[in-house]
């Protein structure tokens, strides 16, 4: 019976996320961007695990700096924040080289001479989707390891949100 569930979950969140990834893009940007907060408020109250895990997180960082509605306010923004990214990147197939600019700032780099590599590490802070996208439309482009989905249906669309400004992507165990 469990196998049956997960195989059952997998096929709606599948679904859900082509109903997302068709209808987000539609939205004007505000609407993304206070869908987002909504989501994340929601989301901060319904899921009590991952709470209870973001609360113990901040009293092992913090201890008692921050008072007790603090840390719920700054849990509660953090699952808003990362509501932001997920929809951002759903919202993404609107981005383009010509207008990224108006929505992703990247500020200086340095300048690499010819045939020069690197190596650019995009860790999970701020909105690290749209980072690596801006990259891409700026002419920076490489190979994006990533570590696959548990649910093998997700992973062909976020590929292909990642890549849609120039990169590649290797799944983690070919990286």
């Amino acid at each position: 019976m469990r196998r049956a569930w997960k195989k059952l979950r997998y096929r709606l969140e599948h679904v859900g996320l082509l109903i997302a990834a068709g209808l987000v893009p539609l939205l004007p940007r505000p609407v993304v961007v206070a869908l987002a907060k909504i989501f994340g408020a929601l989301a901060s109250l319904l899921d009590r695990y991952g709470r209870r895990i973001a609360l113990a997180n901040l009293d092992c960082a913090f201890g008692q700096k921050y008072s007790a509605s603090e840390k719920r306010r700054i849990v509660r923004e953090s699952y808003q924040h990362f509501a932001q990214t997920m929809l951002d990147l759903m919202w993404s197939p609107r981005l383009t080289r010509e207008n990224f600019s108006r929505y992703i700032y990247l500020g200086e780099f340095p300048q690499l001479a010819p045939n020069q590599s690197g190596i650019v590490v995009c860790y999970h802070y701020s909105n690290f989707e749209w980072l690596s996208l801006g990259c891409g439309f700026s002419g920076r482009t490489g190979t994006i390891v990533a570590q696959e989905f548990k649910n093998s249906l997700l992973d062909p669309i976020f590929r292909r949100w990642r890549e849609q400004s120039g990169h590649s992507f290797t799944a983690r165990t070919g990286g």
